[in-house]
């Protein structure tokens, strides 16, 4: 077996959660941005898009590791079998 294997999944999945957090906040502050621009509401959108595109990132990051843990409990079962058998 891999020695860094838990390591390099570990990072895998704080790479994918960051990920998930980091583009909806962003992208809720460019519609923010963007709304603020055009309607001349300087800086009320932009505020609001952050919070909601930070409240979607966490909701987002939330769902991404309830389907981590459960494709592990998947395999922890998988393995549980096999040793069984």
């Amino acid at each position: 077996m891999n020695q860094g294997g838990g390591f390099r999944k570990g990072l895998g999945i704080a790479y994918r959660l960051g990920t998930e957090l980091l583009v909806a906040t962003m992208l809720g502050a460019a519609m923010g941005y963007a709304l603020d621009r055009a309607m001349g509401s300087e800086p009320w959108f932009l505020v609001a898009g952050i919070l909601l595109g930070g409240a979607a990132g966490c909701l987002n990051a939330f769902r991404a590791f309830q389907e981590i843990v459960q494709e592990e409990d998947q395999e922890e079962e998988e393995r549980t079998k096999e040793r069984d058998d």
